[in-house]
This record gives C-alpha cells, structure tokens and sequence, in this order.
C-alpha cells in the first residue's frame, strides 16, 4: 500500500519552505516462500516539493538524476529507520 511523508525543512532561514513529499511503499519479506535471506526495503514512487506552506503547488521531482535520487532515497531510509531503499523509475 502506498504512503505519503511531508519531510519540513529544517533550515532556520527558510521558515519551513520547500517541504519534500515522498510517496512510497515498504515491501516486507513473505517467509511461506521457500526465500532463505530476504530483507524489507522500501520503494520510492514520487518525490514532490512544496515551495511554500500557503499553496497548494506541488512541483514533481524526476529522479533521472542519480544524485537526486540517491539523496530522496537516503532521506526515505532515515524514515524507514535503515530500510533498503530502491526507486521505482529506472534512469
């Protein structure tokens, strides 16, 4: 099942702007299969950014870009508490 996070910014300057939104799902391992050695990870669907708190603007992130998508998936492990975290979109 998919979830949604809002991650705030933390920067004292930025006065909570440009919040993230992940959307993803956390796969847990099924041990009735026959698997020996299978962790959960979690699976990143969307990134958002929310420029402001006072709008409804959503703006889509690509995740193309290796290092925007190694950096979305890093903030969606803390989250996870160390989950493995993989991208749905292949680059």
């Amino acid at each position: 099942m998919l979830e949604t996070i809002r991650i705030y910014s933390k920067d004292e300057k930025s006065h909570n702007t440009c919040n993230v939104i992940l959307t993803f799902e956390c796969v847990e391992p099924d041990y009735n299969d026959q698997v020996e050695y299978c962790n959960a990870y979690a699976v990143l669907h969307r990134v958002q950014l929310e420029p402001t708190t006072y709008s409804t603007l959503l703006i889509d992130v690509p995740l193309d870009d290796s290092d925007a998508r190694e950096h979305f998936e890093s903030l969606l492990s803390v989250h996870c508490h160390g989950y493995d975290v993989h991208t749905a979109v292949t680059a």
